[in-house]
C-alpha cells in the first residue's frame, strides 16, 4: 500500500511539473525580428494562449557559461517572459546551442567536472534572473558533426548534472524546479551515436525530437520534409528511416517513456529544382529553389510564402506519407498543411506520445494574411487537435510592466516573475556609450541598457544583483 501510494505521489508530482495533458511546445526564434515587413517577428506577435510551453532560441556560450547571442537578447526576454502575466499556466524555456552553433563549445564545455560546473552554475542564475522557467539543451549533435564519440556519454553526465541542480537549487529557493527538455535528432544514425536513450529518459523531463528535415535540397532526388509514413517499399531509393514513425517508434523502442516524447511539426517546407519531367516524390532534383521574399533562405519556404507559392501551382496529396507537395515551373515542394497536421495529431494521440513540437512560430502564418485561414492557422490545428485547454488566465503574481525602450515592441517589455524592470532615464549614462548592457558603478541591484545614446535603466529582482561576467542577473 505503501509503495501504492509513493507511487501516486510521483504520478502527481510530475503531472504538477509537466502537466498530464498533451504539450504544444512552440519554438521561437530570435533572428525572425530582422525580416522584412510583413515577415519581422517578436514577442508582440506571440499569442500567449496558443501553446503550452515556449521555447525561446537560443541562447549562447562563452567561456563555458551561457550568453546572449543577439544584442537586444535580454530586451526580447522580458517582453517574452511577460507573456506570462497573460497566461498564467504558460511556461517559458531557453535553448542554447542550434545548428548553426555547432558542437564544439558543447564538446569543450562537457569536457571536466570543472567546466560543466561552470556552464550549470551559468544556466541556473541566468534562468532565474530573467524569468524562465527551464533550459532546454539543442546540441546537434553530441558524437557527430566534429564531436567526439565521447561526448555520446557526457552528454548524459551533463544533463544527470543539471537536472541534480536544479532540485537542489529548487528546495533551496522553495520555486519550482527548473525544467530540463533536450532536442533530439531524428535521425537514426545521430540518434545511434548521440544518446545514451534509456539513461536519459530517466532524467530528462521531455524530449522535442525534430522530425523534420529528413529531405531537403541537399537531397538529389524530391522528398518530403516531414513524411509521417515511409514510401512504399517499391520505392527502395529512398530511406525507411526517414520519416516521423520510424523515428519515434526509434525513440521509444530504444528506451524513452512515450510521455516524455514530443513529436516535430514544421511550419515550413523545402523547395527542390526538377532536372526532368518528372514530377512525382523521388524525381530528380539538383539544389535548391528559390529564396523566398521574407525568409530570404534558398530551398525553405514559411507557410505564408507557401500559400503564396500554390498559387498557379499542381497540388497532390501524397497519400502513403500522408503529407501534400506541389510544384510549378521547375520548382518543386514538399511541405506541411492544416489537413497533414490533423493526421499527425491524430497519430500522435494514438500512440501516446507526451505532445508536439513546432519550429517555429514566426513561420506559421502568424498575420493571418497570406493563406486565408486566420491567424496561425497550423499551429492551432495541432491546439485544436491535442485538446490544449482554451482556459487563458492572467497571472496572479504580474509584475508592474516595464517601460520598453524605444526599439522594443510596444505594448511588450514586462517583466515575467523573477525577471526585472525597466524605465527610460538614467541622467545620461549611456552619453557617449556603444550599445549595450552596463553595471550600475553605485548600486549592484541596477544596471543600464544603452541604445543610440539613451539610457534605460534595468533593475534587478529583490536579492539578485547585476553580473557582468553574464550580462544577466545573480545571487550575490
Amino acid at each position: 500500500m505503501a509503495k501504492l501510494l509513493l507511487g501516486t505521489a510521483v504520478v502527481l508530482l510530475a503531472c504538477l511539473e509537466l502537466g498530464c495533458a498533451y504539450k504544444l511546445i512552440c519554438y521561437f526564434s530570435n533572428w525572425s525580428q530582422y525580416r522584412p515587413g510583413a515577415g519581422k517577428y517578436k514577442p508582440e506577435n506571440v499569442d500567449p494562449c496558443l501553446c503550452t510551453h515556449l521555447i525561446y532560441a537560443f541562447a549562447g556560450m562563452n567561456n563555458n557559461k551561457i550568453s546572449t547571442i543577439e544584442w537586444n537578447d535580454v530586451t526580447l526576454y522580458h517582453s517574452f517572459n511577460g507573456l506570462k502575466n497573460k497566461n498564467g499556466n504558460l511556461k517559458t524555456l531557453l535553448s542554447v546551442g542550434g545548428w548553426n552553433f555547432g558542437t564544439q563549445k558543447f564538446t569543450a564545455m562537457v569536457s571536466s567536472a570543472g567546466t560543466r560546473q561552470i556552464f550549470i552554475k551559468s544556466v541556473i542564475s541566468f534562468l532565474r534572473g530573467y524569468g524562465f522557467d527551464g533550459l532546454d539543451i539543442d546540441w546537434e549533435y553530441p558524437g557527430s558533426r566534429g564531436s567526439p564519440p565521447q561526448d555520446k556519454h557526457l552528454y548524459t553526465v551533463l544533463a544527470q548534472e543539471l537536472m541534480t541542480a536544479f532540485e537542489a537549487e529548487g528546495k533551496s529557493s522553495g520555486k519550482p524546479r527548473l525544467l530540463l527538455s533536450a532536442a533530439v535528432a531524428g535521425g537514426k544514425n545521430n540518434i545511434d551515436t548521440g544518446y545514451e536513450v534509456p539513461q536519459l529518459g530517466q532524467i530528462i523531463d521531455f524530449f522535442n525530437v525534430m522530425t523534420y528535415d529528413f529531405f531537403g535540397p541537399w537531397s538529389r532526388t524530391t522528398g518530403e520534409n516531414s513524411p509521417l509514413y515511409p514510401l512504399p517499399k517499391d520505392k527502395s531509393t529512398l530511406n525507411v528511416d526517414f520519416n516521423v514513425n520510424f523515428a519515434m517508434n526509434y525513440w521509444k523502442d530504444q528506451g524513452a517513456p512515450a510521455e516524455k516524447l514530443n513529436v516535430g511539426f514544421p511550419t515550413y517546407g523545402h523547395t527542390f529544382r526538377l532536372t526532368s519531367s518528372n514530377t512525382a516524390v523521388g524525381a530528380p532534383a539538383s539544389g535548391p529553389g528559390p529564396a523566398g521574399p521574407y525568409t530570404r533562405q534558398a530551398g525553405f519556404l514559411a507557410y505564408y510564402e507557401i500559400c503564396t507559392f500554390l498559387n498557379g501551382a499542381t497540388m497532390k496529396w501524397n497519400a502513403p506519407q500522408m503529407v501534400p507537395y506541389a510544384y510549378k515551373g521547375g520548382e518543386w515542394l514538399g511541405y506541411d498543411n492544416v489537413e497533414s497536421f490533423k493526421d499527425k495529431a491524430a497519430w500522435l494521440k494514438k500512440n501516446n506520445f507526451g505532445g508536439a513540437i513546432v519550429w517555429d512560430l514566426a513561420l506559421d502564418d502568424f498575420s493571418g494574411t497570406f493563406c486565408n485561414q486566420g491567424p496561425y492557422p497550423l499551429i492551432n490545428t495541432l491546439h485544436t487537435g491535442l485538446g490544449i485547454s482554451t482556459a487563458c488566465v492572467p497571472s496572479k503574481t504580474t509584475l508592474a510592466p516595464a517601460v520598453p525602450p524605444t526599439h522594443t515592441p510596444s505594448g511588450g517589455g514586462s517583466g515575467g516573475s523573477g525577471g526585472s524592470g525597466g524605465s527610460g532615464g538614467g541622467s545620461g549614462f549611456c552619453a557617449g556609450k556603444a550599445n549595450g548592457t552596463y553595471a550600475d558603478p553605485k548600486d549592484k541591484n541596477k544596471f543600464y541598457q544603452c541604445f543610440n545614446g539613451a539610457t534605460y535603466v534595468e533593475q534587478c529582482s529583490a536579492g539578485l544583483v547585476f553580473d557582468p561576467s553574464c550580462d544577466c542577473c545573480n545571487w550575490a
